[in-house]
């Protein structure tokens, strides 16, 4: 495994990044990786690893769609061009130059070095699986500073620097792993591998001996849309992640985010002066449905994706405690625990009646013309748009 340290002079100072070209390292030594975790929990980590959180964020031999490679110049279309430059340097990059790949089920976007900084940056198009065609992508951030939190595990600042702009930005970052990997709904491997037998479950985190609320925090920690006025990216603006408060911290599963630095994360939905039902700017601008229907629900179903969390939230089901996150789905099996199918999961409360295309329709937007599911469950549900059942299995460039 390389790692690379990348020295950048950016408007006129030396600027220090770490970017992990063929692997990660956690420079604590907390997190240890999800290959750790195999040797004593092999059925949860083959489980784990046919999950979409292990296919978060992978190199591009691994994880490229096959679509993608055969439609890289163009989809065919008189628009269809595909990416062909870095959205923060605006340098020109091709296929091969593609580091990682983000995303599989719904949409792939592409992740190529910034040598301005040594980060990774995205590049100005993605690719909808739902139409088959290339769309506009502009997040002009360097990846690892603006969604590094959730799309790594053990993620961590380790250098910030306050006096850049208004609010600063962040220089210098690692993460133990790359994607969604067993230390993050578990927290930190290292003290539970040295730990005598006797002492192995107090030395790690399993959200099924959580209470009903933190079982779906740790789900909620990632599954959120938010605004950080605290942290900045490399780029000097707000991230879309949620760093620990301090500097060389790392998130670690069971941690009451909520209470980090709630006047500096606008979190709507979460902080109690963020309701859900306003309209808020910027990257939340339309983060829920506000219209007559909403209204008289008095539930505001989500607009955009990866945020579960903030619409599960408004749901009778959660503030009844009724159920978490983890009633209905499962990261993974285990011995004797089969994988939970999320589609039979009404009808073990409910009668037949109540299904998924009907109380959770597809009302996040992903993509063009594609949707996720809305977790608020309301009674009077409206019609969603096209979602993941209404494509065919992924195809993976081999």
């Amino acid at each position: 495994m390389k790692k690379h340290v990348a020295v950048t002079a950016v408007t006129g100072a030396l600027m220090l990044g770490l970017i992990t070209v063929a692997g990660a390292t956690d420079p604590k030594g907390e997190f240890i990786g999800s290959e750790k975790c195999k040797s004593c929990h092999s059925e949860e980590y083959k489980s784990w690893k046919d999950t979409w959180h292990s296919k978060m964020v992978r190199p591009r031999k691994d994880g490229i769609l096959k679509e993608v490679v055969e439609k890289w110049t163009t989809d065919g279309t008189e628009k269809g061009e595909g990416p062909t430059t870095g959205n923060v340097t605006k340098a020109k990059f091709k296929l091969d130059d593609v580091r990682y790949v983000v995303g599989s089920r719904w949409k792939q976007r592409f992740l190529v070095v910034n040598d301005q900084t040594g980060g990774m940056q995205f590049l100005n198009k993605q690719f909808n699986r739902y139409t088959n065609k290339w769309e506009n992508y502009g997040n002009a951030n360097d990846w690892n500073t603006n969604c590094g939190t959730c799309h790594t595990t053990g993620y961590r600042i380790l250098e910030y620097d306050e006096k850049f702009g208004k609010h600063g930005r962040t220089v210098k970052d690692s993460y133990g792993e790359m994607g969604v990997g067993c230390e993050a709904c578990h927290g930190p491997g290292n003290l539970h591998i040295k730990s005598q037998k006797a002492d192995k479950k107090k030395t790690i985190f399993n959200p099924a001996n959580a209470d009903i609320k933190a079982q779906s925090k740790v789900c909620g920690y990632c599954h959120i849309r938010i605004e950080n006025e605290k942290f900045m990216t490399a780029q000097g603006n707000p991230r879309e992640d949620l760093p620990a408060p301090k500097v060389g911290d790392s998130y670690k599963a069971g941690d009451d985010w909520t209470k980090w630095y709630p006047e500096q994360a606008i979190i709507p939905g979460v902080h109690a002066d963020q309701p859900a039902n306003k309209e808020y700017v910027g990257d939340l601008k339309g983060l829920f449905k506000l219209d007559d229907h909403a209204k008289g629900n008095g539930i505001f179903e989500e607009a955009k994706h990866h945020q579960q969390y903030q619409g599960f939230l408004q749901s009778k089901h959660y503030l009844n405690g009724e159920l978490s996150c983890v009633t209905c789905h499962s990261p993974h099996a285990g011995k004797g625990k089969l994988k939970k199918v999320q589609k039979e999961a009404c009808v073990k409360c409910h009668d037949a009646s109540f299904t998924l295309d009907r109380y959770m329709p597809n009302t996040g937007q992903t993509a063009g013309s594609l949707f996720m599911r809305s977790h608020t469950f309301g009674k009077n549900p409206r019609k969603g748009g096209a979602g993941a059942g209404d494509m065919g299995p992924v195809n993976y460039y081999e």
